[in-house]
């Protein structure tokens, strides 16, 4: 009721508001999704301003806002608003207010440049205004050849040179500059001798040779009815000057024997006044010349919109509602009171299209969607009464030609019904969509996908369908399915047994390479707030803790289509625990329009989204290259300077090496690259890479692992035998699939020892695991399980067999089986290593610890594996909860924790293990509230902490102040265990009126603690003391305990409590019964470090009866798993696997109901090399 009253409230405000005044909100739009695109191609909210009065408005200083409270949220620049003129504003989060007056294009389509072939090297002033071009050629652009748009043909040439000179009458009123260039293949253009773009080839600053190729190969798209590229101009004052000026550009051929060549330049000048004789903007360049954006956007659900004077009165406010896709509300006649929906909108322009007050109401079904053993009758109620009820079973939005609703629908099969209801002088309602499986079943999800059929089928713009322009040969470059053309869509998801999961509507395009020809397309889901959803929080990976998607993939498998039809999936899967970023995935079984469409493999799209979710980091601040350093966000400028440091400097100096390690994570680089190279994907490296950093100052490079197809036997049954580590390392290889940019990196590392010897042992520890045949094997025959019962009705659909799907999984089989043999062969040929020998790892108990090799930790003793003569590796014993190392057998030294062997036979090695009863250092006072804030005040409180490895008796122990009469007795049966937290309190019910989560308390002591400073004394049942310090409130000791809030706080157990340094000013109120918030590691010899480490704290509350927390601190991003022990060193269950981000983290458990009383161990793994197992105590 509140949320009606809002609503009305601001209804009466869009009445009552605006119509004697002289500037009004005309037109708005909060879904925009075809009406219009912003300069950069987005299509983004946008609203429109329109000049009621006689006279011309001057909106500087005006302010447009979303925020009653915040009026000044976006303020105008310096514009003149004539009368009865509209003004477009984006409301698109830019922010953005460079505005012209006035734009001019004064080089444009047509235009005579002078011109010369680049058969030879220019002079070097070649592209400066001084240079003497007077025996140049000259001819209208474009020039080129092939696309049949060219004004000036020339012969087949690997570049041309071409200027252009003009004039500019007067540098003070030009503001703002844009060069817009339509070119195949690359380009460079100066602007009186100063780079100002570039595509397609070299790096900035440096000017191409003039037999230099693009660097790839590139369409033009005017003649293909697009639009030009388009290049924002810095520093126009700088650049440009007074009088004339010359435009120069180097046209670059992707090679000699090209099919075509293409260049047609604009130049566009943004003024605060129009010149003498003005021609305007080019008609191509209209809706790519900038916008003045909003730093908000419009809720789509509904939000005023409010317009401030410069003098911050308000002058119009409108609350927006919710609208449908591609619907506006405008006033008609412009600038009146009255408000109508238009289907048609018109931003910029006058709102002359038919209008409508209203939406009919919507229909209810009587039957949900979902699964039904037989056929059913559905049954539709109206809206209201003066609705009528149209329909239809083809996937098609009703229209009011539609069948009419006049009783019970039969469905006898699995159908679409999509239903919408129609009244006079409204606009049609919403769109009720529901798909009904008849008498269908399957143990896969199911995915229904509805939209109308001329969406997909329609000849000229249906994206599923060749069309009018395709080549007829494979894969039919030039169809439909290869336009970039997104189209609606509705969503219905279900889980496995047909429970509902998600539905909702959203944008598909088709997706994919080559693939996209095979009858089966595959397509990718986006979800945008004009759709309904802007993202998709649904966990759509079970095995995932990832639940927002902004776009999703239906994958037709790729290359693999119809083959095994879960080659790339394997391939993915067998990396899944080895923090190399790839694509979740879950088969799923679609419908189309309602009817079968097979098998897909759904999954997580790459793109900035994919990471933020994915590394829980800001997708806007993220550099993501593919191929040869193309940017898909952020920009290239790190990796290139990370790739010339590589070339100049040598990878054998250790130095030069570890700063590369800064700028990339070469262990992700050393896992991504054996992968690749033991799949014998020959798809890569020179396709199919995309490679990525956060963007900041520690920001490092990570390679993702996609669409691997290629790989294992895809079309050589004995690719088993193919040596991808030479052809990953070819340092002269074709433009594809392995040219010498994409294998430079890895040569280049290769030459450092360490890079080398982690490479060797990575390969090592991978062929012994995750890549040995067993293992393989196992992931295969998992695989072929889960489509074993839908595959025979998706082959009936598609063709194929079961037989044949039978021996193509064979053929999977044997390159598990053979894969590892030629792979050692490979490594030790490349690297002149004279064989391997058999490691043999033992433990003197399985429940007492394991051993680490290199990179691995084996699960099960004893354990072999193969390791190369004469590469060092590291064995690391680890010592489960209770137990410690005791030494080796069989190696020298033997009581190290951590050795490294370099094997020379087949050797064996046994880690011995024992009980540990050792205590590492005593109880400890490690935190004191002795004068509160006074607007919170728990009274006063000490923690312990118990800093050994066995819990304590602490029955009888005494705790005094200066005063030995003032003393507190410990009650019987009080127990801290090992890292545990106890706080005694003067007034345990003040303390616990504020700390109410906190229960590992006691009290009351009945003296309080000095306001100045005092003496605070433990001591055990015997009157030995075990620690004691003196606290004082005046410098060197933290100021801010005294009485400001927060609590004087240790910041390690194992320092000296004794020493002010020691202590900090807590956070807040202090953190009684937990790890301090000022803590920082220690070193043995008790020195602390700079920053944090990775560490795992004492879980908070313990002991505990239900749940608890596990906090842990993380240096880096990491996945982190968290185990939990019996006291036998069972495993009792996983409590995640997830990537968490660095810093202190923190994760609650709930212990099962079964679970007993009694001693439990946690145990966390971060990433590939930190360990660390707490105790806890469960009581029942």
């Amino acid at each position: 009721m509140k949320n009606y009253y809002k609503i009305l409230f601001y209804l009466l405000l869009t009445v009552l508001s605006g119509w004697t005044q002289t500037v009004l909100i005309n037109e708005f739009m909060s879904a925009n999704f075809t009406t219009i695109a912003d300069e950069d191609g987005e299509y983004s909210d946008w609203l429109e301003l329109f000049n009621h009065s006689a006279s011309p408005l001057n909106l500087q200083g005006f302010n447009l806002s979303d925020d009653s409270t915040d009026l000044a949220k976006w303020t105008f620049p310096e514009i003149s608003l004539s009368p009865s003129e509209h003004l477009l504003v984006f409301a698109s989060g830019k922010n953005r207010i460079n505005y012209a007056n006035h734009w001019e294009t004064v080089i444009s389509w047509g235009d005579v440049w002078k011109y010369q072939l680049g058969t030879s090297e220019p002079p070097a002033a070649w592209n400066t205004l001084a240079f003497d071009d007077i025996g140049w050629s000259s001819g209208p652009s474009g020039f080129g050849y092939g696309d049949g748009d060219d004004s000036t043909i020339v012969a087949s040439t690997n570049s041309i040179y071409l200027r252009k000179k003009f004039t500019i009458a007067d540098l003070s009123t030009i503001l703002l500059a844009q060069l817009h260039v339509d070119y195949d293949d690359a380009f460079v253009a100066y602007l009186n001798g100063i780079e100002i773009a570039r595509a397609n080839i070299g790096q900035p600053g440096i000017r191409p040779a003039f037999n230099e190729w693009a660097s790839t190969p590139r369409e033009a798209f005017i003649y293909q009815g697009g639009l030009p590229e388009v290049f924002q101009i810095p520093g126009i004052q700088v650049l440009f000057q007074q009088g004339e000026n010359v435009l120069a550009i180097q046209l670059h051929n992707y090679g000699i024997t090209s099919s075509d060549l293409s260049l047609i330049p604009f130049l566009t000048l943004g003024m605060s006044l129009p010149p003498v004789d003005p021609r305007g903007v080019h008609p191509l360049l209209q809706f790519s010349l900038p916008r003045l954006h909003t730093n908000f956007k419009i809720d789509a659900q509904g939000e005023p919109l409010i317009l401030t004077d410069n003098g911050g009165n308000i002058i119009d406010q409108v609350f927006t509602a919710s609208l449908p896709v591609d619907y506006s509300r405008g006033r008609q006649p412009d600038g009146s009171n009255q408000w109508y929906l238009f289907p048609e909108a018109t931003p910029g322009d006058s709102n002359i299209t038919t209008g409508y007050p209203g939406i009919s109401a919507d229909p209810e079904l009587d039957l949900p969607p979902g699964f039904y053993p037989a056929p059913i009758g559905v049954t539709i109620t109206p809206g209201s009464g003066n609705s009528v009820i149209r329909y239809t079973l083809d996937g098609s939005i009703p229209k009011d030609t539609s069948e009419i609703y006049s009783g019970p629908i039969v469905l006898d099969s699995t159908t679409v019904l999509r239903v919408r209801s129609f009244e006079p002088d409204l606009l049609p309602g919403n769109v009720i969509t529901a798909t009904y499986f008849i008498s269908f079943s399957t143990p896969l999800p199911v995915m229904s996908l509805s939209t109308d059929p001329p969406n997909l089928y329609d000849w000229e713009t249906g994206i599923y369908v060749m069309g009018p322009n395709a080549d007829p040969n494979f894969p039919h470059w030039g169809a439909n399915f290869w336009e970039d053309w997104e189209r609606p869509i509705h969503i219905e998801f279900y889980e496995p047994g047909g429970n509902p999961g998600f539905q909702t509507d959203a944008g598909v395009k088709i997706f994919g390479g080559w693939s996209r020809a095979f009858p089966q397309r595959s397509l990718a889901l986006f979800f945008r707030s004009g759709y309904g959803l802007s993202r998709l929080s649904y966990p759509l990976f079970p095995n995932k803790n990832v639940t927002e998607f902004e776009s999703i993939v239906l994958r037709n498998s790729g290359n693999d289509w119809n083959i095994t039809h879960f080659r790339d999936i394997l391939m993915q899967s067998l990396v899944e625990k080895c923090d190399v970023d790839m694509q979740d995935y879950r088969p799923a079984v679609v419908f189309l329009n309602g009817e079968y469409w097979g098998i897909y493999n759904l999954r997580e799209k790459i793109s900035k989204y994919y990471l933020g979710y994915n590394h829980e980091i800001d997708p806007q601040n993220i550099d993501l290259l593919e191929g040869d350093r193309l940017v898909l966000e952020g920009d290239g400028e790190h990796y290139q300077n990370m790739l010339d440091f590589i070339a100049g400097n040598n990878m054998i100096d250790n130095s030069n090496y570890q700063y590369i390690c800064t700028q990339m994570d070469v262990e992700n680089f050393i896992r991504y690259e054996i992968s690749q190279i033991y799949y014998d994907n020959t798809d890569w490296p020179g396709n199919n890479i995309r490679y990525w950093r956060p963007r900041t100052a520690e920001g490092k490079w990570n390679w993702i692992l996609y669409d691997t197809d290629f790989g294992f036997c895809l079309y050589d049954p004995n690719g088993y035998s193919h040596n991808t580590l030479e052809f990953a390392t070819e340092p002269n290889g074709p433009e594809w699939p392995n040219p010498p940019w994409s294998t430079f990196l890895l040569r280049s590392l290769l030459q450092n020892t360490s890079f080398r010897n982690s490479f060797i042992n990575y390969f090592a520890d991978y062929l012994n695991s995750y890549f040995s045949s067993n293992s393989v094997l196992l992931e295969i025959a998992e695989k072929q399980a889960v489509l074993w019962n839908e595959i025979p009705r998706h082959f009936s659909k598609w063709g194929s067999s079961l037989p044949e799907w039978q021996y193509n999984v064979q053929v999977l089989r044997n390159f598990a089986s053979q894969r590892p043999g030629y792979m050692r062969l490979f490594i030790m040929n490349k690297f002149n290593l004279t064989g391997t020998s058999q490691l043999t790892l033992q433990v003197s108990d399985t429940a007492a610890g394991k051993i680490r090799v290199n990179y691995i930790n084996p699960t099960s003793y004893p354990w072999t594996g193969s390791y190369f003569k004469g590469i060092p590796i590291r064995l690391t014993a680890i010592a489960k909860p209770g137990y410690r190392f005791a030494g080796w057998q069989g190696v020298y030294p033997a009581d190290s924790t951590s050795i490294r062997v370099l094997l020379a036979v087949d050797s064996t090695f046994r880690a011995i293990f024992e009980p540990d009863s050792s205590l590492s250092s005593p109880i400890v006072i490690n935190e004191i509230n002795y004068n509160s804030a006074p607007d919170f005040d728990p009274e006063d409180w000490v923690e312990l902490y118990n800093d050994t490895q066995l819990p304590i008796d602490l029955s009888g122990w005494k705790f005094k102040d200066t005063l030995d009469l003032h003393i507190y007795v410990f009650p019987m049966n009080t127990i801290l265990n090992s890292g545990s937290y106890l706080v005694l309190c003067r007034d345990t019910s003040a303390f616990s009126s504020l700390f109410p989560a906190v229960t590992n308390y006691l009290g009351n002591f009945n003296f309080g603690l000095d306001n100045k400073g005092d003496l605070v004394r433990l001591y055990n049942s015997d009157d030995v003391m075990i620690d004691s310090l003196t606290y004082d409130d005046a410098a060197p000791w933290p100021l801010e305990p005294d009485g400001e809030g927060p609590t004087l706080s240790l910041k390690n157990p194992g320092l000296d409590n004794s020493l002010p340094e020691n202590w900090a000013a807590s956070g807040g109120h202090g953190t009684p019964g937990m790890i301090n918030d000022v803590y920082i590691k220690i070193e043995d010899e008790g020195m602390p470090l700079q920053v944090l480490d990775f560490e795992l704290y004492q879980n908070y509350p313990n002991p505990f009866n239900s749940g608890t927390i596990f906090r842990f601190q993380l240096v880096l991003p990491a996945e982190v798993k968290i185990n939990i022990y019996d006291i036998l060193g069972r495993q009792i269950t996983e409590v995640i696997r997830q990537r968490f981000q660095a810093g202190l983290q923190q994760v609650f458990w709930q212990a099962p109901a079964e679970l007993s009383s009694g001693i439990y161990f946690y145990s966390l793994e971060a990433g590939t090399s930190f360990k660390k197992t707490g105790k806890m105590l469960l009581l029942k």
